[in-house]
């Protein structure tokens, strides 16, 4: 967190050890995860909320995978639950010590540079997201 800009990391780390960032508009958090074969740096960032204009939904996901084809190293974008992040997992026995800032900073500017062209182009809609199923 030092090598990231914050002079006193605990002050940004909440009670399950995840270190907040900001870079420009983007808010993003890091911390060690633990799966079943290891333990892993995990950096997310959230970008924007999925567009509740059904419309809008392909071009995004059209644009979100033309993004992530072009996205050097580990960071991608997903969407967890209704909201498109950009993220990287890595496992932390394959880290070396700059690592850890490096993914942090590649998430954290990537985010910048994303969320408001794409909050731009495909946010702004005001209506609640419906399913797109009907239940049965």
């Amino acid at each position: 967190m030092k090598k990231v800009g914050y002079a006193n990391p605990a002050e940004r780390t909440d009670e399950h050890g995840w270190r907040y960032v900001q870079l420009g508009s983007a808010e993003g958090r890091a911390g060690i995860v633990e799966s079943a074969d290891g333990l892993y740096l995990a950096v997310e960032s959230p970008l924007m909320p999925l567009p509740s204009d059904g419309d809008l939904i392909l071009p995004l996901m059209r644009a979100l995978s033309e993004i992530n084809m072009h996205i050097a190293g580990g960071a991608r974008l997903g969407i967890k639950g209704e909201v498109v992040y950009i993220a990287v997992a890595r496992p932390v026995v394959e880290l070396r010590p700059n690592d850890f800032a490096e993914c942090i900073h590649t998430v954290m500017a990537m985010a910048d540079e994303l969320d408001n062209p794409l909050i731009e182009k495909y946010g702004g809609t005001t209506k609640k997201r419906t399913a797109s199923h009907k239940d049965t």
